[in-house]
C-alpha cells in the first residue's frame, strides 16, 4: 500500500483524474481538446455503451471521406481508430481499419443506431447521446 501511496504522489496531475488549474477531469480535457482540434471532421454522432460495467462513449466523425471513431472509456482511457466503411442492406458496417482481436465491428443504421456486432450478428445497441 505505501508503494502505491508514492507512486500517486509522483503522478502528474492530469493523470490523477482532475486537473487542478481547470477543475475539469481529464477524461473531459482530452474531449475538449479533440474537438477544438477537428478541422475538418463532420460528426455523424455520440453514443453510450451502457453494458454492465462499460459506459463508454463513441463518436464518429466523417473526415474527407474517411471514417473516425473516437472512444472514451470509463477508465478514462481514450482511443481514436480510422475505420472502413461498408454500406450493406442493413447499414454502413464499421470495421477498425487496423482490424479487431474479437472480430467486432459496428453497424449504423441510418444516423440514430449503432449496434455492435460480431459474426453471430449484432448483440447490443448504444443508446445515442446529446453531445
Amino acid at each position: 500500500m505505501g508503494l502505491l501511496l508514492d507512486i500517486q504522489d509522483k503522478v502528474p496531475l492530469q493523470l490523477r483524474g482532475l486537473s487542478k488549474l481547470s477543475g475539469i477531469s481529464a477524461v473531459e480535457k482530452r474531449r475538449r481538446l479533440l474537438l477544438n482540434h477537428q478541422g475538418q471532421r463532420q460528426l455523424v454522432g455520440c453514443w453510450r455503451d451502457q453494458r454492465e460495467n462499460l459506459n463508454d462513449e463513441v463518436h464518429l466523425f466523417r473526415d474527407n471521406g474517411k471514417w473516425i471513431m473516437a472512444s472514451w472509456f470509463s477508465d478514462g482511457c481514450h482511443s481514436l481508430d480510422e475505420m472502413n466503411a461498408i454500406d450493406t442492406a442493413d447499414g454502413v458496417r464499421l470495421e477498425e481499419k487496423d482490424g479487431n482481436v474479437f472480430g467486432e465491428y459496428l453497424l449504423l443504421q441510418g444516423n440514430d443506431t449503432l449496434a455492435f456486432c460480431n459474426e453471430n450478428g449484432c448483440y447490443c445497441t448504444a443508446e445515442k447521446i446529446s453531445f
